[in-house]
């Protein structure tokens, strides 16, 4: 059976499909993905083919994320989800004239409902957080809902569709690259580091990592700053501070003292399953909700960006990192992924839609 899975969005929304993805090929599925042009190598190094529905960020959208993130949500509808829907129902319409193919595409993916109905394809649309939830809400469209989160992060709530929540599948160990040696290196050389990202959206971080880099000299802490934009990073970093422009969260999380970020949802689920405190600072989208929920779990704190300074900053990492209480829950809650496989619980909900064999409600796969 051939698998599409399309997904816009940063790399922490293409890394969980990519983890479902490989859960389908070991099940003996192709399976060929389609997102950002700058995602093909990628995809393309862990062996699955790949097509192009969106090429660049549209111009002037980072401004507006740090000037105006109020206003960025209907600009990145207008101007990244809606002109995508073309690509991807032409990569659908060409991909999926197999004779089983089942679509597996993310909520923004809005291209993909018209296409599948015209080719009768079953769709399988999928939320990442629980915000994107009652965005998608709102959307016509699709068989079946999937939830990438599980009920004890929240549970369906009325107006929901119908939905089925698995848990955010997490990249097969083989898929995911070793640290640098420069990261071993350091981590080898010293007490745990607190961890900084705003993520890899964020082009505008010079203040996020300079009260960073201000709360570790008043800790005594040492840091790893994670960007893809160095040109944020201050140029000149203390010896107990690192800079890499990328590191995998999965690897690093667990050697973490803390993590310090912007709330994302693929971030957020690293440090759970990893039992790291956490401090999100949120600007935008899904990543106050998913900042408030964090609180919720007792195992991190919420900062209001437009309040957060160092000293702000270095009192709540203080308090995180000497809270006993705190780094208990973070063990009990990184517990409840022992044994959890959502990635495979995602792919056998796949086949089971693809022979028509899925029903409405919270079902397990057969």
């Amino acid at each position: 059976m051939r698998i599409l899975v399309a997904t816009l969005g940063s790399i922490g929304d293409l890394m969980p499909f990519l983890a479902v993805a490989e859960a389908l090929r070991r099940r003996g599925h192709e399976v060929i993905i389609a997102s950002h042009a700058g995602y093909a190598p990628l995809v393309q190094r862990a062996g699955f083919g790949f097509g192009i529905i969106w090429n660049a960020m549209p111009a002037g959208l980072d401004d507006l994320l740090e000037q105006a993130p109020e206003q960025a949500w209907d600009r990145v509808r207008r101007e990244l989800f809606e002109p995508a829907a073309g690509p991807t129902a032409a990569f659908i319409r060409h991909a999926g004239a197999v004779k089983d193919c089942v679509v597996l595409a993310s909520w923004s993916v809005f291209g993909a409902v018209q296409a599948c109905r015209d080719m009768g394809l079953p769709l399988m649309r999928a939320c990442l957080s629980p915000h994107a939830v009652r965005e998608a809400a709102h959307q016509p469209g699709g068989d079946h809902w999937l939830g990438f989160f599980p009920d004890w992060f929240c549970a369906p709530q009325p107006g929901w569709p119908d939905i089925r929540l698995t848990g955010l599948p997490a990249l097969d160990d083989t898929l995911i690259p070793p640290l640098d040696p420069a990261l071993e290196t350091f981590l080898d050389a010293g007490p745990a580091p607190i961890v900084f990202t705003p993520g890899s959206y964020q082009r505008h971080s010079r203040n996020f990592f300079a009260q960073s880099l201000e709360s570790c000299a008043a800790l005594g802490a040492r840091a790893v700053f994670l960007t893809p934009h160095a040109d944020q990073v201050p140029a000149s970093l203390p010896r107990d501070v690192l800079y890499l422009k990328y590191a995998p969260l999965s690897r690093l999380a667990p050697r973490a003292a803390a993590l310090v970020h912007h709330g994302g949802i693929g971030t957020l689920a690293e440090g759970l399953r990893s039992a790291a405190p956490q401090i999100a600072i949120p600007l935008f989208f899904d990543q106050f909700d998913n900042a408030q929920r964090l609180e919720a779990l007792g195992v991190g704190r919420s900062l209001p960006a437009q309040d957060c300074d160092a000293a702000t900053l270095t009192a709540s990492l203080g308090q995180i990192l000497g809270d006993g209480g705190l780094r208990a829950r973070c063990r009990q809650v990184q517990s409840r992924f022992s044994g959890a496989d959502p990635a495979a619980e995602i792919a056998a909900l796949v086949e089971q839609a693809a022979r028509g064999a899925l029903t409405s409600g919270s079902a397990r796969p057969a």
